[in-house]
């Protein structure tokens, strides 16, 4: 007992360490892939910020250009203030835009190099209203020389910038898968590992069930085996119970009942000598007579009890006739009995277990039945014997068991036990209301005579 439980325990805790593995392992990745995301996420906005601000400085240097342009295609004083105000909205916006940039790049070396550019660009630009009246050749000078340079390294740095982005997204891209591939690492390291701790739990569990299924054998064999034996012990108990019955019932019926009847002649003759002597002696011997004849009667009916001697003498039909007259006389039931094809050609077991069975039935129905009727048939086929008890009585429920559901009797549990011996079986079909079946089913071995014709008896 201590080794099972030591087993058991030893399973339990398996178990809840597979558990704890696999919720370990679904904990993790489910962390590995929230974390993945939520960096693959952050370095994505990242980027996209970044490019879409760079994108913007871009632009404006490039509408800056376009306005200083189209300003010296047409110069106006006019133009030359709407330019004055398109200039410092630029400025105003890359100003903010620098800002941000500040705020979300790592790059914050080339942050001042790119300020201190734009300033430049953008003082530049502003002088470029003042050249209003300058001629057309300084103009494009002026274009020539400030303007398109310092545009041209402002595109520079920003693509410098731009690149150098690109090259750390990659960086960190990468850094990123090899992190992941680390963590599925470590998480394919603890599946295996739960799945390896998950076949050795599997490998002892079997083994353990394996244990039990070979003890629950071997405890089912015994059992079998006693209840065999038990069915032996108790089918030669009833052998010689009837034994015993059928002895005890043939001395009472030849010992003691022929004594009894060489009584009864004896007192006959002593009346015969005596009765014209004295009144009183021939009173007292007819009162010894009818006593003996009383007891003899009672030893009849005790040796009947016992084993009928028709039982053994003229057959089971026979037997099973006076049963029912004897059941008629005492209780007055109106009966039926049905014998249809029984040769008598059975053996002693079999033709006990049907008397008792029968028996059995009667004394059921005529103590708790009140049933005003009986029908009892008799069947033989070639390898069966059939006998049904019918009453139409108030009946009584079932167990699952096919038992009485409330008795205190072994009854009807020794018949059933009787019939189990012969290799037969017996059925109880009732139901409150509705009268009680018994059935009783004994295989035979195939007979070689003829059975007689089928005959009906009303008792």
């Amino acid at each position: 007992m201590r080794g099972a439980l030591g087993k058991r325990t030893v399973l339990r805790a398996g178990y809840a360490v597979v558990v704890g593995v696999l919720v370990v392992s679904a904990v993790e990745a489910y962390r590995i892939q929230t974390s993945a995301s939520r960096r693959h996420l952050e370095i994505y906005r990242q980027y996209v910020d970044q490019d879409q601000l760079l994108s913007n400085l871009r632009l404006n240097i490039w509408l800056a250009g376009n306005y200083i342009r189209d300003f010296f295609i047409a110069a106006t004083p006019e133009r030359a203030n709407a330019l004055r105000s398109q200039i410092a909205g630029l400025r105003q916006e890359n100003e903010t835009y620098l800002q941000k940039l500040a705020r979300t790049t790592n790059e914050q070396d080339e942050i001042p190099k790119l300020r201190q550019s734009l300033e430049e660009f953008w003082n530049v630009a502003a002088t470029v209203p003042a050249m209003l009246h300058a001629p057309e050749e300084q103009q494009y000078d002026f274009v020539q020389r400030e303007i398109v340079p310092r545009r041209g390294e402002l595109y520079a740095a920003l693509r410098a910038i731009t690149a150098t982005d690109q090259q750390r997204l990659e960086n960190i891209e990468g850094e990123f898968a090899n992190s992941r591939r680390e963590a599925t690492s470590r998480l394919l390291v603890m599946l295996v590992a739960g799945v390896l701790l998950c076949l050795v739990v599997v490998r002892l569990s079997l083994r353990y069930a394996e244990n039990l299924e070979q003890q629950a054998e071997k405890h089912y064999a015994a059992v079998e085996q006693a209840k065999g034996e038990l069915q032996q012990l108790s089918a030669r108990l009833l052998e010689i119970e009837e034994e015993g019955k059928r002895r005890l019932s043939r001395e009472l019926h030849d010992e003691i009942g022929q004594t009894l009847a060489l009584l009864q002649i004896e007192i006959s003759r002593a009346q015969t000598v005596s009765g014209s002597h004295s009144d009183g002696l021939y009173d007292s011997l007819a009162r010894a007579r009818e006593l003996a004849e009383r007891t003899v009667q009672t030893i009849r009916n005790m040796a009947l009890l016992l084993r009928p001697a028709l039982l053994d003498d003229l057959g089971l039909v026979p037997a099973l006739q006076f049963l029912l007259e004897d059941f008629l006389r005492r209780s007055h039931i109106a009966t039926e009995f049905v014998d249809d094809g029984v040769a008598d050609q059975f053996p002693d077991t079999v033709k006990t277990c049907v008397f008792r069975v029968l028996q059995e039935a009667l004394h059921n129905c005529e103590k708790h039945s009140g049933a005003t009727r009986v029908r009892v048939a008799v069947r033989q086929f070639p390898d069966l014997l059939f006998l049904d008890v019918d009453d139409n009585g108030r009946g009584f429920a079932l167990n699952p068991h096919g038992m009485p559901l409330k008795t205190s009797g072994l009854g009807l549990l020794g018949i059933r036990e009787r019939a189990a011996n012969c290799g037969g079986t017996l059925t109880v079909d009732s139901a409150p209301g509705r009268g009680t079946r018994i059935a009783l089913r004994v295989p035979l071995a195939v007979m070689s005579p003829s059975p007689p014709a089928a005959r009906e008896v009303a008792v």
